[in-house]
């Protein structure tokens, strides 16, 4: 099994890396690392390094780098806006968006959204995230944003090259109808359990996004994040 650990920007210049608390108790305590044993480190932002466990203790585990190497930026852009569901279910999409190929993950609330996170899950998130990209070895981790609710979105819809609204009103297209190619920076909104309003569904469709459907069956959010991440990815990365 190949062992992935995330180190703090600007960890990858050092020779010897210490891995921070909390990931050298799961090398140590968990993964059960021994001096001599090869794992990759990444910093999140492109920078990856091979390096050899030198020593092991409850609270550090320090590396040798023996190779650096950077993995560049992606070169297309998927957002995910995403109405936060319930807790299991947003765990679940997060996981997947890292795996799909999210760059950035927006969780909102919406007139319908059921769900009222509370703002200081936001590191149980991001650990969620984190793990992900270590499983997945997602060399650029995704930002997190704060939960924001949908009015904000609006405004910063006219920065994508293309913006997606999944819907079940009338007028929703089919993903294999919408233009993708040559886009560089996409957007995905996926509504609650009980969808976008109508008037939600026309404000963002006046800020330039496209409706789309996802066939015959009405999906759960957390599977039609899937779906929809599924088919950009197959369409662009």
């Amino acid at each position: 099994m190949r062992i992935n650990s995330l180190v703090e920007a600007g960890g990858l210049e050092k020779e010897l890396v210490v891995l921070p608390p909390e990931e050298s108790h799961h090398l140590a305590r968990v993964l059960r690392v021994q001096p001599g044993q090869e794992i990759t480190l990444f910093d999140g932002l492109g920078g990856v390094a091979e390096a050899t466990v030198e020593t092991v203790s409850k609270t550090a585990v320090a590396a040798r780098v023996s190779k650096r190497w950077k993995v560049p930026r992606p070169r297309i852009e998927i957002d995910l806006i995403q109405a936060v569901p319930k807790p299991d279910r947003w765990e679940l999409v997060l996981q997947k968006a890292v795996e799909l190929g999210a760059t950035t993950i927006r969780p909102i609330l919406t007139r319908h959204t059921e769900s009222r996170p509370n703002p200081k899950k936001q590191a149980r998130w991001k650990k969620i995230v984190l793990n992900a990209a270590q499983q997945c070895e997602v060399r650029w981790l995704p930002d997190l944003q704060p939960l924001e609710k949908f009015d904000a979105v609006l405004p910063t819809l006219g920065s994508y090259d293309l913006v997606l609204i999944g819907s079940l009103y009338d007028g929703a297209k089919p993903f294999r109808e919408v233009p993708m190619a040559g886009k560089k920076r996409v957007a995905l909104l996926i509504g609650p359990e009980g969808d976008f309003s109508q008037e939600e569904v026309d404000a963002a469709v006046q800020a330039g996004a496209v409706p789309v459907s996802f066939g015959d069956r009405i999906l759960r959010t957390e599977t039609a994040a899937i779906f929809g991440l599924a088919v950009l990815a197959y369409e662009l990365l």
